[in-house]
């Protein structure tokens, strides 16, 4: 490590150079860079359910549904009935769009003085216009079945545009143009956009908005603690500089591989800037100790390699404890871009590794003016440092060494609380939780809810000959079963038109028990738009669509898709089989991986910080005590999770795998210089108040920065990534006290300080001023 740091100081300018051209490069290509905010493109496509809901969507259409109510007092007025009118002509013609659903366009099948008639709800040449005529339309629609709770609000207070989206274009693009339409017609009802479409588009503006307000917020944050930890501001441009370089480094690779931003990746320009910043305060904050600016060249750089030398181990190993935190989220991610943000922050950690080790010391060797010290040495163990952080670490270090014991015995309480805490953790992974209850597609999905059943869809396959009467039996079955749960409302299938459209015949509103009356019937209806969203041409396929309310409690959504399941298993026969998807599947599918996620990304973290405290320590029971701070804020967090009843979903169920790779930091640093202040044949009183007073000061800096960096996720407009934020600066918390208040009094109340193997002749005389 010494003799790259010394070349890397000799050549101090071309490093420069050279990391200036890799970021003019990597900042040359974020012109590239794009946002993806489609949830579902980033769920697993070899998973049998999402291919069916794929496939549902491709042929039937049934996942792009964008909904527009238009809600006021009574929409049987002639102004409303022309506005949706409207709307419906203006929509259908943009070129995103696949066909139009409203009120004035409608199938519409009824009994005449001459039999029947299958044409259209509303005659959209002579639109109703007098009071009678909308009484009499108002009393006809909510008088059926096929517009009542669906199209129409049973108390006639909204209605529904339904827009199905083209397959293959561009949703946010065409949802934007959709709003400018209805903007352009300026309709005086109000207006609510619901549907996976809509709730697409406001994610992108939402991740937009982040991104151009988090980041200077935690840049601002970052350079408040930097200063007032340094006061002075190389202190503040090194690590920021750093760090930003570190970030193009990364978003510049993501746009060259053509890697989107999704509503969790968003998020690594904050983790990077609140996280990178941490290695290089650590080579800044240990370059500041030797101060070597004035004395000769050579030996300016011996001194500079020394300090290079010594702080490059540690820090080394919390890059790579928090690398392996961040690639934890690999292994068992359901979502893909949950495997995107793993790999993608552990890259920024990686580049900020790099220039910490490389940027900071070039630039640190060109730095002009100070006074020469007379030896490399610490000056007696500390730094100069007066600041904010050095009084803090004064007051931890007294703390420390009078009250080690008082310390443990509140760690245990607090133990014992977040234990308390965890059996009360819950889990939440519908779309709708991502949205603050005050945002417009939350009031959306409330109307839709209150007015419609609901926007969460349920999809069965049918397959079988659609055409046979015991197949369209088995599928109104099927139906029946649906509606007979609590949470589903509504469905739609070929059954419903079928029956309508025999009752007109004058064979009452059920099934025909022939397939010559089948074949009759589906006769007249052969060139509706709406048969293609309902059967196949080859009519060896249909649809059955059901929904239900967008917000279900995880338990509820198990038991929903578990009902249905079984009721399919019972009634799968030669004749015909079913197949369910649609969102409580998928919710389902993407609770059950972030349990699984969540144990095995542990699990691996924990196992690969383990492996690197043994190598740091040479010591099984060094290695076990390295990892108290981890498993107290482990416990912690969870505890505070439960109490605090945020839940367990996409975003915070990063949280324990950042609480390792982050929160082990602080015990490597602490433990790296512990160990060679040992070293020095200090006691361990003594050992452990250096590491305090000076990389304390460092593990303190970091600590505040992450802390309040992450912070400043509370202002995002998603609601998983304020929790996220919640819970890291906890975690930053928590894993601080146990390296600077738990771990040192556990060294200080052992027998044996901590043996570690090299070296074996330690102070074992008990320090005299331990309480009790």
């Amino acid at each position: 490590m010494s003799k790259l740091a010394a070349q890397i100081i000799r050549k101090s300018r071309l490093v420069i150079v050279l990391v200036a051209l890799i970021t003019l490069f990597m900042g040359f290509s974020l012109r590239s860079l794009k946002i993806n905010p489609d949830v579902l493109s980033y769920f697993p496509k070899n998973d049998p359910e999402i291919k069916l809901f794929k496939y549902l969507g491709e042929e039937y259409g049934g996942n792009s549904l964008a909904m527009i109510v238009l809600a006021t007092e009574d929409i049987f007025n002639r102004e409303t009935i022309a506005t949706v009118h409207e709307l419906t002509n203006r929509l259908r013609l943009d070129p995103g769009v696949a066909y139009v659903t409203s009120l004035t366009n409608t199938l519409d099948i009824r009994s005449d003085e001459y039999g029947f008639e299958i044409g259209r709800l509303v005659n959209e040449g002579n639109l109703p216009r007098e009071p009678e005529e909308l009484a009499k339309l108002k009393a006809y629609t909510l008088s059926k079945e096929m517009f009542r709770g669906n199209l129409v609000a049973e108390d006639a207070t909204a209605t529904l545009i339904i827009c199905r989206l083209q397959n293959g274009e561009d949703q946010v693009e065409t949802c934007r143009r959709l709003q400018e339409i209805v903007a352009e017609i300026g309709p005086v009802e109000e207006i609510y956009y619901g549907g996976i479409p809509f709730m697409i588009l406001d994610l992108h503006h939402m991740i937009t908005a982040d991104l151009k307000i988090l980041i200077p917020m935690v840049s601002l944050i970052i350079i408040l603690f930097l200063y007032l930890a340094f006061q002075k501001w190389e202190g503040v441009f090194l690590p920021l500089l750093s760090v930003v370089i570190s970030l193009i480094w990364t978003l510049g690779i993501m746009s060259l591989l053509q890697i989107e931003l999704s509503i969790v990746s968003n998020v690594i320009p904050v983790v990077l800037i609140a996280v990178g910043s941490a290695y290089s305060i650590h080579v800044f904050s240990k370059f500041t100790e030797v101060d070597t600016e004035q004395r000769p060249f050579p030996a300016r750089v011996h001194g500079l390699a020394t300090a290079m030398q010594e702080v490059g181990t540690p820090v080394f190993l919390a890059a790579l404890t928090t690398i392996a935190g961040f690639l934890s989220f690999i292994f068992g991610s359901y979502l893909v871009m949950i495997r995107e943000f793993g790999i993608f922050a552990a890259l920024g950690v990686l580049f900020a590794l790099i220039t910490a080790f490389t940027l900071v010391p070039a630039v640190f060797a060109l730095k002009k003016g100070g006074s020469a010290p007379t030896d490399t040495t610490y000056k007696k163990g500390k730094t100069e440092n007066t600041g904010l952080t050095s009084r803090l670490c004064t007051a931890l270090e007294r703390l420390v060494i009078t009250r080690p014991k008082t310390i443990l015995w509140v760690s245990i309480l607090l133990t014992l609380i977040g234990l308390a805490g965890i059996p009360q953790i819950s889990r939440r992974v519908d779309l709708i939780e991502y949205f603050q209850p005050q945002s417009l597609i939350r009031q959306a999905e409330t109307i839709l809810q209150e007015k419609f059943g609901g926007s969460g869809l349920i999809q069965i396959l049918v397959e079988g000959d659609i055409q046979d009467p015991a197949v369209l039996q088995e599928m109104e079955k099927m139906e029946a079963f649906l509606l007979a749960q609590d949470d589903v409302h509504r469905t739609q299938s070929l059954v419903s038109l079928l029956k309508e459209l025999n009752d007109v015949m004058g064979e009452g509103r059920a099934l025909p028990d022939t397939r010559g009356k089948v074949t009759n019937l589906w006769f007249l209806l052969e060139g509706e738009e709406i048969m293609g969203q309902l059967v196949n041409p080859s009519r060896t396929e249909a649809v059955i669509q059901a929904m239900m309310e967008g917000s279900l409690e995880t338990k509820r959504v198990h038991e929903l898709v578990t009902s249905i399941n079984e009721y399919i298993a019972g009634v799968d026969s030669e004749l015909v089989t079913f197949h369910q998807t649609g969102m409580p599947t998928i919710y389902r599918n993407l609770d059950q991986s972030i349990i699984s996620s969540q144990f095995q990304s542990l699990t691996l973290a924990v196992l690969l910080v383990f492996i690197v405290m043994l190598y740091m320590l040479r010591s099984l029971a060094g290695g076990l005590r390295g990892l108290i701070p981890i498993g107290f804020t482990l416990v912690l967090i969870f505890g505070f999770m439960g109490l605090s009843k945020i839940p367990l979903d996409i975003a915070t169920v990063l949280v324990a795998g950042v609480s390792i790779g982050i929160g082990i930091d602080y015990s490597i640093h602490f433990l790296g210089r512990y160990h060679r202040e040992l070293t020095k044949n200090q006691s361990v009183k003594s050992a452990v108040q250096t590491t305090i007073s000076t990389t304390g000061q460092a593990i303190l800096v970091n600590l505040l920065t992450v802390a309040f960096g992450f912070v400043v996720l509370i202002f995002s407009q998603l609601v998983p990534l304020q929790r996220f934020g919640i819970l890291v600066a906890v975690t930053m918390f928590s894993s601080g006290f146990g390296a600077l208040l738990l771990l040192p009094s556990i060294l200080l109340l052992s027998s044996t300080g901590l043996k570690l193997r090299p070296h074996r002749s330690l102070e074992k005389n008990k320090n005299a001023s331990l309480d009790g």
